[in-house]
């Protein structure tokens, strides 16, 4: 578990934590006002997050940092054509979910690609990948509001609903942002100020969490 890279149990661990189960939240809080469920979407964004998360962000992270630090990895031409894959999987979910549940899930899905290419020379920065799980949230969320008649389908949830998604995706937010500065704290020199902050940061995302009740009770 102490190894890094694509093929270490830790990462996979990992990234079905963070890549399936912000997914199954969102999908699942948007069960709440819905009234229905919409499967197909529960299981596709739990799996492209999943994809999104594993094999997009470390095959891109491997191919980078293999240079810079021994990782539990695969060979470069591998590494290549498993990205290749994933790209054309992760669009064809995409593509199928917006033509199902209306245009905004092509753009959520391209934010969270982005914040996904986290490794040296391109996105480097802890807060990237908390954005990805905050639109994993949003994005699965937005499935299950927006089916079966796309935007419309969204809007008629009404305001309420929205506010308290803004809250839980910023709890998803904040609970990512801390954990990866636990994760590199080794490359902060073992910092305590770093330490501290993330602590910080990960219980922040506690009073988020709170806000998504008081909302719903009080609103």
């Amino acid at each position: 578990m102490g190894e890094k890279g694509i093929l270490s149990p830790f990462t996979v661990v990992t990234s079905v934590l963070t890549g399936s189960f912000f997914p199954l939240l969102g999908s699942f809080f948007a069960i709440i006002f819905t009234g229905h469920v919409y499967w197909e979407g529960v299981i596709l964004t739990a799996f492209g997050g999943f994809m999104a998360h594993y094999f997009l962000a470390h095959t891109i992270h491997d191919l980078v940092h293999s240079k810079i630090e021994k990782r539990v990895t695969m060979s470069k031409r591998t590494l290549k054509i498993l990205l290749a894959v994933t790209l054309v999987i992760l669009l064809s979910i995409a593509i199928y979910l917006s033509i199902k549940c209306g245009w905004p899930v092509l753009v959520f899905s391209i934010i969270g690609a982005i914040v996904c290419m986290y490794a040296e020379g391109l996105l480097h920065h802890e807060s990237q990948m908390a954005f990805g799980a905050m639109f994993l949230v949003i994005g699965s969320f937005y499935v299950q509001a927006g089916y079966p008649d796309g935007v419309s389908s969204a809007i008629s949830l009404g305001v309420k609903p929205w506010i308290e998604l803004i809250f839980l995706s910023l709890f998803a937010f904040f609970s990512q942002y801390g954990w990866l500065l636990f994760y590199r704290l080794d490359d902060y020199n073992w910092s305590k100020e770093i330490k501290n902050r993330s602590i910080i940061l990960t219980k922040l995302g506690l009073v988020f969490l709170v806000m998504v009740f008081v909302v719903h009770t009080l609103m």
